[in-house]
């Protein structure tokens, strides 16, 4: 949730991964935005205001829903975690207990049976638009095919206190997991514990909490909530800077873009942050400023970002592809 090149480490998260082109987004039959002209650099630009999609079934194997749009049109109750690639939007609606698959070219979707949501599941899209899933509840991540097939379970077990969040790492064949408050993450290949990290900071002292993950240009964000922070760390769990320090209250998402910039949903005041490496204060959108009521999930993927909306039951999507600024 096209791709660009990028150093390896920016490479390591693929749920994140660069892609997206807002001329993606040109067939899409919802609630258009408009096609104003792009806002000044640091503003996001609404393209479209998803309210749901028409009902098809989904093809086998890797590739959008079926076309066409003789389904009945379904809304969305309560949206909250996403996950984007290309045209690929992967909805878990806590509201219905449903995960859809949304095509941004559609408007078409269709649902993926069986898969637990609740509102501490989390989503990724990988490279091969298989769909991952984290079922804290459950201790464990599920993968599902483009035709709803679940093809992978791999379990937590013991390895962590309590998972918040996860990423793909080594082209998909392992998986980070954020173990929270603990300080660490696990991976795990083939549904195998391989090992845990514990990130630590100059003078070896441990950072308070690894909560999400995205690509960094040059390794990993990771989330830190405890202390209001991203940390960009390396595989080994080395912290090569941080950021955020004193813009970030209440952090509770991250996402990276095409440029390796970090965005970050910030709980206490209903905003979306994207921090800035040259120290200068983030750029701070509010749920008032997107059009949107409160935000609930956030994904980006190239120069897109889709934030969801569980109290209007909406997704809106929004394109950065006229800013540049660092």
């Amino acid at each position: 949730m096209t791709k660009t090149t990028a150093h390896p480490g920016r490479r390591a998260v693929l749920g994140l991964t660069l892609g997206a082109t807002a001329a993606a987004l040109a067939g899409c039959a919802a609630d258009a935005a408009g096609t104003a002209a792009p806002p000044a650099a640091g503003q996001p630009q609404r393209w479209r205001m998803l309210q749901g999609g028409f009902l098809v079934p989904a093809l086998p194997g890797p590739g959008l829903p079926a076309a066409g749009t003789g389904g009945m049109f379904t809304r969305f109750v309560s949206p909250s975690a996403l996950a984007l690639r290309g045209n690929d939007l992967l909805v878990a609606d806590r509201g219905s207990g449903r995960l859809w698959w949304a095509d941004l070219a559609g408007p078409n979707m269709t649902g993926v049976a069986g898969v637990p949501v609740s509102t501490d599941t989390q989503l990724l899209l990988g490279a091969d638009l298989t769909a991952w899933v984290l079922d804290p509840a459950a201790r464990r991540v599920l993968r599902y095919a483009r035709d709803g097939r679940l093809i992978q379970t791999a379990s937590i077990g013991t390895a962590l206190p309590t998972p918040t969040g996860f990423g793909l790492a080594d082209a998909g064949a392992t998986v980070l997991v954020a173990g929270g408050a603990a300080g660490e993450w696990a991976e795990l290949r083939g549904g195998n514990l391989l090992r845990t990290i514990a990130p630590r900071l100059e003078g070896d002292a441990r950072v308070s909490g690894i909560d999400a993950f995205a690509a960094a240009p040059d390794g990993l964000y990771a989330l830190d909530r405890l202390a209001g922070v991203v940390h960009v760390v390396d595989r080994e769990g080395r912290v090569l800077r941080t950021l955020g320090r004193g813009d970030l209250r209440q952090p509770v998402a991250l996402a990276s873009d095409a440029a390796g910039r970090a965005y970050v949903l910030d709980a206490q005041d209903n905003a979306i942050r994207r921090l800035r490496r040259d120290g200068a204060p983030a750029w701070r959108w509010s749920a008032p400023d997107l059009g949107l009521q409160r935000i609930g999930g956030l994904a980006v993927d190239g120069w897109l970002m889709a934030v969801s909306d569980p109290l209007s039951g909406q997704v809106g999507v929004f394109s950065f592809a006229h800013d540049r600024e660092p």
